[in-house]
């Protein structure tokens, strides 16, 4: 008797088993369907925003104006960990960070939420002035958690009032003069 009610319960197991996970096509291949609702970045091709930056020069400084536009089709929910939407990295030609716009400037620490409809844009300028003639990499981009919407650009400053030199040191006239 025990043995008849293992047997049954061991059928039963095996027959409730049958017909989950994959599914076949009737040739006996498995088909593999991959749920993408579960998996929304699978099927994410196009971007959901577009970003830009204009730079130009002028009164010795550097003006870059950074602007995002959502064109996802429908609102967008973006968080910031801080008061600062945007932030810019400047590089020089070796890729050594010369200036970073977070680092220079006071924030609120509060996380703030903003909803991001379609056809929206969020422009922020900023204005160089530190920088020394000659050429750059800018990298523009947001500080959201869920969007960077990143712009990299060659940078050419050509109006600076700073300008890099190198010298030689040929003695001391006095103690007070080179």
């Amino acid at each position: 008797m025990p043995f008849k009610i293992i047997m049954i319960v061991l059928l039963v197991g095996l027959l409730s088993a049958c017909g989950t996970g994959n599914e076949t096509n009737g040739n006996n291949e498995v088909v593999k369907k991959e749920n993408t609702m579960d998996n929304p970045n699978k099927s994410e091709i196009a971007a959901k925003v577009h970003p830009s930056i204009e730079i130009k020069e002028e009164n010795n400084s550097t003006i870059i104006n950074y602007k995002v536009k959502n064109i996802s089709g429908g609102p967008i929910k973006l968080s910031f960990a801080s008061g600062l939407q945007a932030d810019y990295i400047v590089y020089d030609q070796q890729g050594k960070k010369v200036k970073q716009y977070s680092e220079e400037v006071m924030s609120t620490q509060a996380i703030t939420e903003m909803t991001f409809d379609n056809n929206q844009e969020i422009q922020n300028s900023f204005t160089i002035s530190d920088l020394y003639n000659g050429a750059y990499k800018i990298e523009v981009f947001l500080t959201a958690q869920e969007e960077q919407a990143k712009v990299v650009m060659d940078l050419l400053v050509e109006k600076s009032l700073f300008s890099k030199a190198s010298g030689v040191f040929t003695g001391q006239i006095d103690p007070h003069s080179i």
